[in-house]
């Protein structure tokens, strides 16, 4: 007789896989954004300076001390809010998950824009002090949100 999983477990596996593949495709384009600019590593440092501040500001070239943190930093973001996508989906059991878990990522990916819009200049702002630009952080919402949506939808 084979032990059914927790509710709990199940909801864990599903959030971390659909933030395992929305960090795969943020990463993706993040990496796209940079080398358009010539920068490869300037939006991963961006990510960094949520953390660590004023140490990895202006850092725009490869810094293996800033740009790996600006890298665990997004990964690390991406599975804690598949995470809690995953807990927020899974009460709504319907024929179509993906869809539910894209809608719920894209408006948390929204608020989260704005957020960083408003707090986080070095990350989303006017060029040269934006890493992105608000239409790069656009997209890149839109591409973490179809990730995190077939992330969830193909745990299931």
């Amino acid at each position: 007789m084979a032990i059914a999983e927790s509710r709990i477990a199940v909801t864990l596996r599903e959030g971390a896989r659909g933030g395992a593949l929305a960090a795969a495709s943020a990463s993706g384009a993040l990496l796209g954004f940079g080398l358009r600019k010539g920068t490869t590593a300037r939006p991963f440092n961006a990510f960094a300076a949520l953390l660590l501040g004023n140490r990895a500001r202006g850092v725009w070239t490869f810094d293996p001390s800033v740009s790996f943190v600006g890298m665990a930093v997004l990964v690390g973001g991406c599975l804690l809010v598949g995470i809690m996508l995953g807990a927020i989906a899974a009460p709504m059991r319907t024929r179509r998950p993906r869809l539910v878990a894209f809608a719920v990522a894209l408006i948390t990916a929204a608020i989260g824009l704005a957020v960083l819009v408003a707090r986080a200049p070095d990350l989303v702002g006017v060029a040269p002090v934006g890493a992105l630009s608000l239409s790069q952080g656009i997209v890149l919402a839109v591409v973490a949100s179809v990730g995190f949506a077939s992330g969830i939808g193909l745990a299931r």
